[in-house]
Parts: structure tokens; sequence; C-alpha cells
């Protein structure tokens, strides 16, 4: 999978711009500030139709136009395609070959991107919504059926917390209703639970050995997830229901539970070094790499936002290693030093200063 083209049309602080892409490794070098992130984040929203970051749609739009797009050009498995991306103050268009998909859920996994970026440390060290987004964005590139359970799930969700809702305000309590809808939310939850867990195990054993060789170490990497519900679906939800009745929300399910870190039996979380927490999460996407491509038999596109800096030589190059041979990357960074150039055969360097882009001259065997 390679990313032959983009055009950026009112996009962040790109009125026009069109590039064209090395299809191996492009380096993009500057200042903070001047357009880097934007570039590799207009890529993430062609694929995923919303930014890595917690931005608003209208965040992406160009000062005071009325619309942002991105169209490409896609090689995958040696076929051309079109993939297009507008994102406007009424909502969004994605295009696949110039024909407008209705729902997102069937664009997204057309493009597999994995990216790591300096905010990625919150994988490890945010809160517990931001490890089930990771989850749930990360099977959906692979699993339509996931993004179908998911969607159903969060619908029959809001059906329930609204009935929950009605029923603190009424004196007699009906849980007939509560319990069809508890039904249905079991079913949905079931798969859920099935597809994270298969995926979990997946990305643990890629994650061992791609941590293992970017530390140098014999330190092995385990992931752990917590669910919030241990036993019997429908048993523990009926426990709660006058909880969940007096809170006004449904306080068990797929949309609170866990996942958990460790570094041999240490947390990582509360016992690792920023260096080691850094490391886990790179040997994470790169176990996304590995998974993606079991799946699709295809290499994702891998984006490094600003951070070959923060590694010291040994990761950097193990790093470099890896990605040089089949995976199209892409890199940011705000001094060419800080990547070592030996390691990469085939490479394509952008120097961007406000918004302004020059392509040096690339450097191919």
């Amino acid at each position: 999978m390679k990313i032959e083209q983009i055009k950026l049309t009112n996009y962040r602080n790109y009125k026009s711009l069109s590039l064209s892409f090395n299809k191996n490794t492009n380096i993009f070098i500057g200042n903070n500030a001047q357009g880097k992130t934007n570039i590799l984040e207009s890529i993430y929203v062609l694929a995923f139709t919303k930014s890595h970051k917690n931005s608003k749609d209208s965040d992406l739009i160009y000062n005071t136009a009325d619309f942002a797009k991105i169209k490409s050009l896609i090689n995958l498995k040696d076929k051309d395609i079109e993939l297009d991306m507008v994102v406007s103050k009424l909502g969004k268009k994605a295009k696949h070959n110039q024909i407008e998909l209705t729902k997102l859920s069937e664009y997204i996994g057309l493009l597999n991107i994995v990216m790591f970026a300096p905010e990625d440390l919150e994988l490890i060290k945010g809160n517990p919504k931001i490890r089930r987004k990771f989850l749930d964005i990360e099977i959906g590139q692979t699993s339509k059926e996931y993004l179908y359970n998911l969607q159903n799930y969060r619908k029959v969700l809001k059906q329930r917390n609204d009935l929950l809702k009605i029923m603190q305000k009424k004196p007699t309590k009906d849980f007939m209703l509560l319990d069809v809808i508890t039904d249905q939310l079991v079913g949905y939850q079931i798969d859920i639970l099935k597809q994270r867990d298969k995926f979990l195990k997946k990305i643990e054993e890629y994650a061992k050995k791609h941590y293992k060789k970017l530390s140098s170490s014999e330190d092995v990497l385990r992931i752990k997830y917590i669910p919030s519900i241990k036993n019997n679906f429908k048993e523990e939800y009926i426990s709660k229901y006058q909880y969940d009745i007096i809170t006004g929300t449904t306080n068990l399910g797929v949309h609170r539970d866990e996942i958990e870190f460790f570094i041999n039996e240490f947390s990582i979380k509360s016992h690792a070094s920023q260096g080691e927490q850094r490391t886990a999460v790179l040997a994470i996407k790169l176990a996304l790499v590995d998974f993606i491509y079991f799946y699709k038999k295809d290499y994702p596109v891998l984006l490094l936002d600003d951070v070959l800096s923060e590694l010291d030589k040994t990761r950097q190059n193990n790093l470099l290693e890896y990605i040089e041979e089949n995976i199209q990357t892409f890199i940011t960074s705000t001094e060419i030093s800080d990547i070592d150039l030996d390691k990469i055969s085939n490479y394509q360097i952008y120097t961007i200063e406000k918004g302004h882009i020059k392509e040096s001259d690339n450097h191919e065997e």
C-alpha cells in the first residue's frame, strides 16, 4: 500500500498543495508550526475521516473557506485507486474512485494507516477512554463486522441511557423494556469482546518481539484486558439496575472496559521510565503494522510525527531497519541531523517553511 500523490485544498495552513511521494521514505524537515504535522494529519484524515488530534472538523478548514478537500492516488496491491475526503460545515463526504460512499464505515479500511506521534504516550499515561478509542480505531481498520457491532452497541447504549433517565422520574418502574434493551446490548457486546480479545492477543504476540528488539533487552511486554463485566452479563446488568437508574447511565459494558500494559510483572503506567513508555508504545505501533499485514497481506502506511529525535540511536536504528524494506513511511523532524540517513536507502526530503514546501534532491539506490 503506497500513497503516490496527495492534493490539499483549503486544508489547515495549505490553500493549495500538490505532492508526489517516494514509495519508501518521505522526510519533512522544518521548524515547529510550519505545517509538517498538517501533512501527516491530512493522510490520517484521508484514512479515518477524522483527525488523530482532539480537533473539531471545522479546525481542518483553511481560514474562512467553506470546505477542506483531500484528494489522493493510492497504489493498492499494484492497482491505482482514488480516495477523496471533503470536510465542510455541512458534514463529510468520502469518495472511492469518484463514487461517494453513503456510509463512512464503508470507506474506513480502504487506506490503512499506523501513526506514532508524541501524544501517543497517552495510550499508556492517559485515561481509559483513550485506550478504548485505540481499540475501536485499530480493529475497525481490518474488520467491517467490528464497526457494525460497535455502531449498533452505541445506538442501543444511548437508548438504554435515555430509558434510565426516564425511569429516574417515574415512581413505578416497568423493567420489561429495560430487559429487552439490555439483552440487545449484551448481544453486541459479546461479539465486540471476542474481537477485542483476538486483536489484543495478536498485538501482544507481535509487540513482545518488537519491544525486545527496540530495547535490546529480554524484558517482556504484556497487555491485559480488564472487562467491567467478568461473569454472567445479564446477571451483572440486573444487579446494577437500581444503581443505573439512580445515576441515569449504564455503568457496565465494553464502553467502561480497560487495558493495562506491563513490562514483565510491573505496570508500565506506574513503574516504567519515560523512555520505556515510549519504547512500549512504539512496539505496539509496529505490532499494528504486522497485524494489518497479517489480515490484509499488504503493509499499511506508517506516519512518524516528530518522534525520532526522542529515541536513542539504538532504538532509532532498530526502527529504521524495520521500516526500510516494505513500508512506505512519512517522517517529520525539526532537524535532518536527528535522522540517520545512512540507515535509509531510498528517501525524499521536503523542506517546509510557513506552508511552502521545497523538494530536496532525493536519494535513491
